[in-house]
């Protein structure tokens, strides 16, 4: 009986946390632009207050453009 006691408590502990439950799957061609796709023009400023545009960065070979989230903000 104590044996079959644990084993639900266990059991009822692991669902409490969804641990079967499974990952939600994310359609990321909804999320932001794709690679290769044209930016809309924008002009943004910088932690010094600089205006940067999409022009000003354009390179020879072209932009890579990374966004970072960060919670230390």
């Amino acid at each position: 009986m104590k044996a079959t006691t644990t084993f639900l408590l266990t059991v009822g502990f692991l669902l409490s946390f969804n641990i079967f439950a499974q990952p939600e799957t994310i359609d990321l061609s909804t999320r932001g632009p794709q690679v290769g796709e044209t930016l809309p023009e924008f002009s943004l400023p910088d932690q010094n207050g600089e205006l940067w545009t999409q022009e000003s960065i354009l390179g020879e070979n072209g932009t890579m453009l990374v966004f970072l989230r960060s919670a230390d903000w």
